[in-house]
Formats: C-alpha cells, structure tokens, sequence
C-alpha cells in the first residue's frame, strides 16, 4: 500500500513539474508585428421572381427564378429561396375556385418541386414549408416545377363536383411568399 501511494505521489510530482516548465525568450535588440484589417465587401444580388403564373392544366409547369448581379458571395455560401407560405390554411399550397361546390368553394392541391428533386404536396404544410425551390451562387435562373394534383387522378376528369378534378368555367387562384437568405452550401 505504502509503494503504491508513493508511485502516485512521484507521478503527481512529475506531471506537474511538466505543466509549469517556464519559456525563456533571448534578449533581443528589436521586434516586429505584422498587422492587418480586411473588411469584406457585403453580398450583392437581385433574385427575381414572376409576378403572376398561369399553369397548365394537362402538363407540369415551370416556374423561373433569376438571380442577377451576384457579387462578393462568401466561399461555403449560396443564395437560397425557399417556399415559404402558401394561401392556404396554415401556409398550404392549393387553389381556390371562385365558385362553390354545394357550400364550399372548388380547391386543388398543387404538387411542387423545388433543388431536392422530389414532388412534395402542397396539402401537406410540413414537407414544403422551407424547401428549397432554387439556389445561386452566381447569376442565372433556374425553374422549379408546379402541377395541379389533378393530374395524378386521370379517371375523376369531367366529373362535375369532384374536388380530384379541375372544373371547367371555374377560376382559380392561390399565391406563394419565398424567402430569400444566405445558406451555408452543404
């Protein structure tokens, strides 16, 4: 027991002796400091966005997003615009009919696709709000997609009343806000 308690107390003694080891500089007649400032220029762009779209019934419908004057973009950065609300309840995406069908007006979800590559349904608040529909880390314009669900349920077309179909003579229409920020490219 008693070489035991003294191993420790020699080690002890030892590691501390190494973690208190002073630096000794010479004695020199000067010194020099380099010193430096940089500032980086703030990012610079103008992303544009269409002010109305009219899709298209049968086919899926692109929709473009330009940037332009993209100057001084951090190195890892990029320029996201993302989905951020639709017209919806609770930021959904869907189309709203101008007529009613019984006691309700007309309503189409739109399926949308933004970078991920994947349709997402704008029925669905949690998969879309957030996506990203088009990123830049130069000038250019890239298209993300948009297309009535109705495409996907072929055998309700021409059915008056049906909520899966689009209904002829009915205008509908919905909106989207994007958000635009700087996102670390991963």
């Amino acid at each position: 027991m008693k070489k035991r308690i003294t191993t420790a107390i020699v080690t002890s003694a030892i590691a501390g002796t190494m973690m208190v080891t002073p630096a000794f500089a010479a004695n020199t007649e000067s010194a020099h400091t380099d010193l430096s400032l940089y500032i980086a220029n703030d990012p610079v762009y103008t992303v544009t966005v269409p002010e109305t779209v009219s899709l298209d019934a049968k086919e899926h419908t692109q929709v473009p997003i330009t940037a332009s004057d993209v100057q001084y973009i951090p190195e890892g950065k990029k320029i996201s615009v993302t989905f951020q609300k639709g017209n919806g309840t609770y930021g959904r995406l869907y189309m709203v009919g101008d007529k009613m069908n019984g006691s309700k007006p007309y309503m189409m979800t739109l399926n949308i696709k933004g970078t991920s590559g994947d349709f997402k349904s704008g029925a669905l608040e949690k998969q879309i709000k957030g996506m990203e529909l088009a990123a830049f880390t130069e000038d250019g314009t890239v298209n993300y997609e948009m297309y009535p669900c109705s495409q996907d349920y072929p055998q309700y077309e021409g059915q008056e009343g049906s909520n899966l179909a689009i209904q002829k003579s009915v205008h509908y229409s919905a909106y989207v806000d994007y958000g635009i920020a700087l996102e670390d490219i991963q």
